[in-house]
Order: structure tokens, then C-alpha cells, then sequence
């Protein structure tokens, strides 16, 4: 796909929000200290009931040429991030919820570089630092050289990319389709199964984002870990053919036994 820097924003960040006023100063902190300014930043909000919204408020009064706020009812985080999807107008979408946030200030710059020297790949992944709730680094994902490259047979074994890294070309989902609504997790891998062989992505060695673990998000909550493994199933069955898909349940097996064995 040609692509070109467009004279609106380069990047659109879409940040989902409920009732996040303890995480969503330091994600939009990372965002209004990044070097580069070519960008928008969109709050899809499920009508927050603590300070958020004054929050919001306050920086889309500072900012109001780059900051969008739409409010709605909340129906899961697939609609609500494909709602922001529908309003970004940059060329490249980032989703950074409300508890993440950019790992440095000169994220979107580097990335920008990155597109540019690479003739604008249909979408890109990169690192993500894990921190716990008091800001102690846990470490970074995906660490390993194995997931350093764009592999769409090791994709199929195991989800290795982790969606607050990934930079994605807003024509890829209008041309391949938005997150699947109807999913309550694993959306993300759902769409990267989809989109693999169709497009043309790229890893970049660089941390993009800082993901907290916290006993509310969805995929660290471990009361929501039997519904992520249901939903994921759920996905490889669908992209996957049963020799694939018995491989993918025999590295889950691994992973999960090798995890144990950590705790």
C-alpha cells in the first residue's frame, strides 16, 4: 500500500477510559511530552463516574486542536476501540489505554524515523516495558531474539506482540476489517492472525510503551484469566488448521508449566 505524510496528524492515539483517574495523568503526561507533535490524541470514555472526565476535560481545554473526547456507553474495549479507530484522522493508530503510557519522550519520533527509512510498512511492532502498580520494573516483552522478527508461522503458536507496541496503518482496518465485537479478550491477536499474511509489518527493537500490572486490567487480572484462555482458543480455532492448532496448545502447555515453575 502507497503511503504518505499527510498534512493532518501522523498519528492517531486512542486511549479507552473508565473510571481511570488513578493512571490516565501519567498516560497523558507521556503523551504531551513527546518530541514530536504531529498528533492527535483520542479519549473513547464509557461515561467515567470519578474525576477522569474533569481530567480529560482540563487537557482538551489546553489542547483543543489535538485532543478528541467521545463518550459511550460502555459495550466492551473491541467497540470501544474501534470507535476511536472510526474518529482518527493521523495515518498510523496506536491504542494506549489509560493505565499505559509512552516509555519515553522521544517514542512517536523514533517510530516516525523508523516508518520513514522502511517505506512506511503496513504496521509495526515493538517492546513494552511491564511495571507493577508502584512504577517497579518487571521487564520487558517480548525479550526473546526468536520474537524479534516478523514471523507469521511463530505467530501462530504464540501471541508475541503486545498491542500497546504496535503502530497500524488506519487503511488496514478499513481494508481487512475492525477488532471483532463480539470478543472480550484476544481481539488483538485475532486481528494479527488475520492481517499477517496480507500485509506488510516489521518489528523494531525499541520499547513503545510502559503496560502496568494491576488487579483490574484484563490481562493481568487472574480472575480473567480463564475467560482470556476461552476467548484465545477461540481465536486460533478460527485462523488456524488442526496441525497448527494442536502445536499452538502444546506451547501453551509449555509456557504455562515453565511459568509455574518461575512463581
Amino acid at each position: 500500500m502507497k503511503s504518505y505524510v499527510t498534512k493532518n496528524s501522523f498519528f492517531s492515539i486512542v486511549t479507552c477510559t473508565l473510571n481511570s483517574e488513578e493512571f490516565i495523568e501519567k498516560n497523558i503526561k507521556s503523551v504531551q511530552t513527546q518530541t514530536l507533535t504531529n498528533y492527535e490524541h483520542i479519549f473513547v470514555d464509557g461515561y467515567s463516574d470519578d474525576d477522569t472526565r474533569e481530567i480529560l476535560e482540563k487537557y482538551r481545554k489546553k489542547h483543543s486542536n489535538i485532543v478528541k473526547i467521545v463518550l459511550q456507553n460502555p459495550k466492551g474495549i473491541s467497540v470501544a476501540m474501534n470507535k476511536g479507530i472510526k474518529m482518527a484522522k493521523g495515518e498510523y493508530i496506536i491504542h494506549l489505554h489509560s493505565d499505559d503510557s509512552f516509555y519515553d519522550q522521544n517514542v512517536l519520533e523514533h517510530v516516525r524515523i523508523f516508518l520513514i527509512n522502511n517505506n512506511f510498512p503496513d504496521w509495526i511492532y515493538g517492546k513494552i516495558m511491564v511495571i507493577e502498580k508502584n512504577g517497579k520494573r518487571v521487564g520487558t516483552f517480548p525479550n526473546q531474539n526468536v520474537f524479534h522478527n516478523a514471523n507469521d508461522h511463530l505467530l501462530k503458536l504464540i501471541n508475541y506482540i503486545p498491542h500497546q507496541s504496535v503502530f497500524i496503518k488506519k487503511k488496514v482496518f478499513y481494508l481487512f476489517g475492525f477488532f471483532d465485537e463480539s470478543l472480550v479478550s484476544s481481539m488483538d491477536y485475532d486481528l494479527w492472525l488475520k492481517i499477517a499474511t496480507k500485509t506488510r509489518w516489521l518489528f523494531i527493537n525499541r520499547v513503545i510503551s510502559n503496560f502496568t500490572v494491576h488487579k483490574n486490567s484484563q490481562s493481568s487480572d487472574r480472575n480473567k484469566i480463564q475467560i482470556n484462555n476461552k476467548e484465545q482458543i477461540k481465536v486460533v480455532k478460527k485462523h488456524l488448521n488442526i496441525t497448527e492448532y494442536l502445536l499452538h496448545l502444546l506451547v501453551k502447555l509449555f509456557l504455562d508449566a515453565y511459568n509455574r515453575t518461575r512463581r
